[in-house]
């Protein structure tokens, strides 16, 4: 299984950089955990989730966002953002799902922004 998490990071990789994205790290590991990877699109820094299923016959991996999760990754670019000196820069959260379809071939799903339908599900503080 960590074999295909590898070469899915890479397949990711691979996939953003074609449609313009600087990858900055893959598998950046901090206290918070793991971003799978880091890279910026045009002025925004995206970290990027990567979960990948072999075969087709159950689809695409889910794309779990529940709290606990969202929490690690918003912890994880805390500790990216100040372990790097990053300021004034837009964040966003990715997510790509990928079903390997043959040994040098799988389908991909990148959902761009994937954990800001969640913000119009919680109250967002009113500006003093």
């Amino acid at each position: 299984m960590k074999e295909l998490k590898v070469s899915a990071t890479q397949a990711a990789s691979r996939f953003l950089s074609r449609r313009g994205y600087d990858i900055l790290a893959t598998s950046w590991k901090s206290k918070a955990g793991t971003a799978d990877i880091v890279a910026k699109d045009g002025e925004a820094l995206v970290f990027v989730k990567v979960r990948a299923r072999s075969g087709a016959e159950s689809g695409f991996p889910s794309e779990r966002r529940d709290a606990a999760e969202r929490t690690e990754r918003e912890l994880v670019a805390l500790a990216y953002l100040a372990e790097y000196d990053v300021v004034d820069v837009p964040v966003r959260f990715d997510d790509i799902g990928m079903v390997a379809i043959a040994p040098d071939r799988a389908m991909i799903r990148h959902h761009i922004n994937s954990m800001c339908e969640e913000l119009s599900d919680r109250a967002l503080p009113e500006a003093a």
